[in-house]
């Protein structure tokens, strides 16, 4: 699960297309310089659920984007989540 800027700047929370299982929370948070970093434990205890939990949590969503806005800032709004 990693941190990723898509081409229009705002910051998503995902996985890799490769992956078995495919995640996608595109966020608020509009980032100047594209980013790619982990998702780190500190990160999930601000999210406030581990990610096994997420497919079941409706809230999940909002939780990632509130905890994007404390981590990296806010500036654009729209959230889109994908869960398969």
């Amino acid at each position: 699960m990693i941190w990723y800027t898509q081409d229009d700047g705002v910051l998503c929370l995902g996985t890799k297309g490769s992956q078995y299982a495919y995640f996608h929370v595109a966020t608020d948070v509009k980032m100047k310089q594209p980013i790619s970093t982990s998702l780190s434990e500190s990160d999930i205890e601000i999210i406030g659920s581990f990610p096994e939990d997420w497919r079941n949590d409706n809230k999940i969503a909002d939780k990632i984007n509130n905890a994007a806005k404390h981590l990296f800032g806010s500036s654009k709004p729209a959230t889109q989540a994908y869960i398969i």
